[in-house]
């Protein structure tokens, strides 16, 4: 007897192995990237061959625009589709379709936002090539689609999906989710000022928002004054101090080793896989262009062209305005001065998997989107503004710019593109430079949309956008250096109507400084300078900080003052992220608790209260009954922080592991599925940097770590005197497949601060391929 429930027990480990085993392959093996062989793709007009080299980049050849795009509308698909099915189904508010309840509320956040009816706007106003190019790529997505049939990701699989066709307005739908990342309408600014014009006043709050009192318009001023308190507070976590980011600069001839000017460019955002890029090299008679493309969109983002190269960074434009409105007793009208203009509402159903349709009420006014009243808050109901809700040609910017011949010809050709508005900075192979805007700057009547508006007051408004030609730009020669890392990088020069949520100017001081301390550049000597880990503004938080202090803090102080500010992996890099921690924790977050606002810390208020320039009765602990000053709450912090770090890793700070408290994981978005979450997650990764440095690596406080959550998304450099001068990498890889190869083989680069060749000429090409693949009519 007992042997048979033995066997019986072994047949049946047996079964569950076999059939784990083929789980594993079912999920392993199907939906595999196909690189090599013949595939049909019928809207070709002729055929394409795509070579892969070593890292899974495609070097496609064609006979037209047009069938590029088809290609690679084929080619994202083949490596990328989970993530284009997911980022479509963002746009549209139908995640929930999906995994049910848990994404329910990001869902009408989307809905609520519009991107669906935004792209639909944007596909109004886009030209004819790029339509024809959105067409095709469109069609290229369906060929693979179609050709695959169930031999689908294995993201798919476990969700049971059968996609829908492909359309072009989806694509769009990228443009607009890349704005809404890149836009602070995400933290609701508008909102958060007036919730500081309640709780601390005028001068208060114009002055923690860094904008002169006069910046916020009476009527508000007297509507906050009769609000009442909130209902319930929304502070009580800890503030952050943390913000994305990005860099690039371009060194005229002056200055490079070749005499030709480098271009480079590291934009920071989610860290995640599949990464946000997919790298690709197109060339046709009419288009041919190396660079970063976004998988659910056809075209170059950033790269450059036998005679060009540009690199971008997020502007930081106040690109967006709240306006308070005043209804009528029926909710159908809105007061317009001493008329009323029409209020036009619909209902929209959003799909819930294992529950019920949850419908939602859309309404909107001459402004644009109409937000409902939030008592709990103390806002009124609100339009919302944008310019990415303005008419635009995204796409056919793109094209015009990678086909200008120079840079006198880029302002004209980006004119179309509208949001999100991006620094761009461009070099020609004859050693011309230009610094604009790619994107449009919003017509106000006045102000500068620092605080919300009322919208009864007629002169409060938009007229559209502004024409191209206020656009600013500057251009230059030989011996031009031009920074951008998300800071004031126009200072004087930028126009009064130009206004910004700006970053600090440490990490574009810090990249001027190394520039300015070579003669002469490489690719490779500039791939150094975007590993940067020394950050200026610990730097100036330390000579901030006062003191001496005693015992502790003192301890505390005088390590920190003689450090270099380095945020290697290991060192005093620690205690100072620690005292940043406890820092921001005493400061600020008492106050926004005790006024039920969210945590309103940042690096640009800190420094302002370390060094004077904010009122010093933010210093103050209002949940004691004594008065706190400057002396004691700074004294605290560093107490803490050292003790905080004696405790978990000794007395000796040039000892202590940054690295451990400053990680990486890079999540999919499956990641967090029992078992095998695991499998599509990799990480976590100990990371030197911060969000402060070149080498931009910033995060949340997650217990007793900082969890990374944004960095160089990619890092490129280019030199206009050699083709095959350009240096790439990513951290992750081109597949979306976890079982590919290719899924996260660029990060042991990426960790080591290596960047990789990018073939350009046939010869480079062929001598990097690795395989084939034809793509035939």
């Amino acid at each position: 007897m007992r042997r048979r429930l033995l066997h019986a027990a072994i047949a049946l480990l047996l079964l569950v192995g076999l059939a784990a085993l083929a789980g594993w392959q079912w999920l392993g093996r199907g939906g595999r990237p196909v690189r090599s062989g013949s595939r049909s793709l019928g809207v070709l007009s002729a055929p394409v061959a795509v070579r892969f080299d070593d890292w899974g980049v495609p070097h496609l050849r064609g006979e037209s625009g047009r069938d590029l795009a088809a290609a690679l509308g084929w080619l994202h698909a083949n490596d990328r589709f989970f993530q284009m099915e997911l980022g479509r189904r963002l746009v549209a508010g139908r995640l929930s379709e999906l995994f049910g309840e848990r994404t329910l509320a990001l869902d009408r956040e989307m809905v609520e936002l519009r991107l669906a009816k935004a792209a639909a706007r944007l596909w109004e106003s886009t030209s004819p090539e790029p339509r024809e190019w959105l067409e095709a790529y469109a069609a290229g997505v369906n060929a693979w689609l179609a050709e695959r049939g169930p031999d689908l990701p294995p993201e798919l699989r476990l969700l049971g999906l059968r996609p829908e066709p492909w359309r072009p307005v989806d694509s769009l739908g990228f443009v607009l989710l890349m704005a809404r990342d890149l836009s602070f309408w995400a933290g609701r600014p508008e909102e958060t000022r007036y919730g500081w014009l309640r709780a601390f006043g005028a001068e208060q709050a114009a002055a923690l928002a860094g904008v002169p009192v006069e910046e916020i318009p009476a009527a508000l001023v007297e509507l906050a004054a009769g609000s009442p308190a909130p209902v319930a507070a929304s502070g009580g976590a800890a503030a952050e101090i943390a913000a994305v980011g990005s860099n690039n600069w371009a060194l005229g001839g002056e200055w490079s080793e070749s005499g030709a000017p480098l271009v480079a460019n590291d934009p920071h955002l989610a860290l995640r896989l599949p990464g946000v890029w997919y790298q690709a090299h197109l060339r046709a008679p009419d288009y041919e262009v190396a660079g970063m493309t976004l998988p659910g969109t056809p075209g170059v983002v950033i790269g450059r062209t036998a005679r060009l190269a540009w690199a971008v960074t997020n502007v930081m434009l106040d690109d967006h305005d709240l306006f308070f409105e005043q209804l009528d007793e029926r909710g159908e009208r809105v007061l317009r001065g001493d008329g009323w203009e029409p209020v036009t509402c619909e209902t929209v159903t959003i799909a819930v998997r294992g529950a019920d349709p949850s419908p939602v009420e859309l309404c909107d006014t001459d402004r644009g989107p109409l937000l409902p009243a939030d008592a709990g808050r103390g806002l009124p109901p609100r339009s919302l503004a944008w310019t990415a809700y303005e008419p635009a040609d995204p796409l056919g910017a793109l094209l015009a710019l990678a086909r200008a011949e120079g840079v006198a010809e880029v302002p004209a050709a980006v004119a179309p593109f509208a949001a999100p508005a991006q620094n761009l900075l461009v070099a020609d192979r004859d050693g011309g430079l230009v610094q604009t805007i790619l994107g449009r700057l919003p017509a106000r009547r006045q102000g500068h949309g620092r605080f919300p508006a009322p919208g009864w007051e007629p002169g409060w408004g938009w007229e559209g956008l502004r024409p191209a030609a206020d656009t600013p730009r500057r251009f230059g020669g030989r011996e031009m250096r031009l920074v951008t890392a998300n800071d004031d990088t126009w200072g004087a020069a930028r126009p009064e109507f130009f206004a910004g949520d700006f970053d600090s100017p440490h990490r574009a001081r810090r990249i001027a400084e190394l520039l300015a301390g070579q003669a002469r550049w490489t690719p490779e000597g500039l791939a150094g300078v975007q590993n940067d880990v020394r950050s200026l503004w610990a730097r100036e938080i330390v000579a901030a900080l006062g003191g001496p202090f005693s015992g502790d803090a003192e301890r505390a102080r005088a390590t920190l003052a003689a450090w270099d500010g380095e945020m290697t992996a290991r060192g005093p890099a620690a205690l100072f992220l620690l005292a940043e921690r406890e820092l921001g924790a005493r400061i600020f977050v008492d106050e926004a608790r005790a006024h039920g606002l969210p945590p309103f810390a940042s690096r640009e208020r800190l420094l302002a209260l370390l060094t004077g320039r904010l009122d010093p009765v933010f210093f103050d602990d209002v949940t004691t009954p004594e008065v706190e000053g400057r002396d004691e709450i700074v004294a605290a912090a560093l107490a803490a922080a050292w003790r905080t770090g004696v405790k978990r890793f000794g007395p000796e700070v040039a000892r202590w592991p940054y690295g451990e408290l400053h990680r990486l994981r890079l999540a999919h978005p499956l990641g967090s599925l029992p078992l095998l979450g695991r499998w599509f997650d990799r990480g976590p990764f100990p990371l030197g940097g911060s969000a402060t440095t070149v080498a931009a690596f910033g995060g949340v406080w997650e217990g007793s770590r900082q969890a990374v959550v944004y960095g160089p998304s990619m890092r490129w450099v280019t030199d206009l005197s050699d083709p095959d001068g350009t240096l790439a990498i990513l951290p992750g890889g081109q597949a979306g497949h976890p079982a590919d190869p290719h899924y996260a083989d660029q990060m042991p680069l990426f960790l080591a601060g290596r960047l990789r060749p990018v073939p350009w000429s046939e010869e480079a090409i062929a001598r990097a391929a690795v395989s084939t693949l034809e793509l035939v009519p």
